[in-house]
């Protein structure tokens, strides 16, 4: 992605207006459906740094 582009997921018919704070990605699983052998890997894909933790808590997600 260049800067100034959409990100490849984002499609104006579906989406409507573009708004940089929403992720347009694939959503992945909630943590109440992983499966116990899959917990490593989905601990893994979590970003665990300080700012990711305060924008956790500041949306009340936790």
């Amino acid at each position: 992605m260049a800067f100034g582009d959409y990100p490849k997921e984002y499609k104006p018919d579906v989406h409507g207006p573009y708004d940089p704070a929403r992720f347009y990605g694939k959503t992945d699983t909630p943590f109440g459906q992983v499966k116990i052998n899959e917990l490593g890997a989905w601990f893994g894909r979590r970003n665990k740094s300080p700012s990711a933790v305060m924008g956790t808590v500041s949306r009340g997600e936790c």
